[in-house]
């Protein structure tokens, strides 16, 4: 009986810490909203992640790092030109990975 009752709540605090790992997780995330510059654009090997790299413009010479975002709509990738500036807004998800949110052209947005 006594056994049941350690495995019982070692079952519920392990779930329990699941739960709130996964919900720290989901909702842990940074808003970024700047201009881009996109310097390549491609597909994963298995052709199910589409992304862009570029850089912020804007961004003193020597700190314009380029990143990686990674592009959930196949309709929107077709409409992304490399070499031109965009107004984005992406999303970095504590796992570090980056996901666009809008992309705008520089014309449209002012």
């Amino acid at each position: 009986m006594k056994s049941k009752r350690i495995l019982l709540s070692a079952i519920t605090i392990s779930v329990a810490f699941l739960i709130v790992f996964l919900i720290y997780n989901s909702f842990s995330s940074v808003l970024t909203v700047t201009d881009f510059t996109v310097t390549e654009k491609g597909y994963s090997n298995d052709n199910n992640e589409a992304w862009i790299k570029g850089f912020n413009p804007n961004a003193p010479v020597g700190h314009q790092e380029e990143i990686k975002v990674i592009v959930r709509g196949p309709m929107v990738m077709n409409l992304i030109q490399k070499d031109k500036t965009y107004f984005v807004r992406y999303t970095i998800k504590r796992n570090g990975l980056i996901f666009l949110s809008d992309i705008e052209t520089i014309e449209d947005h002012k």
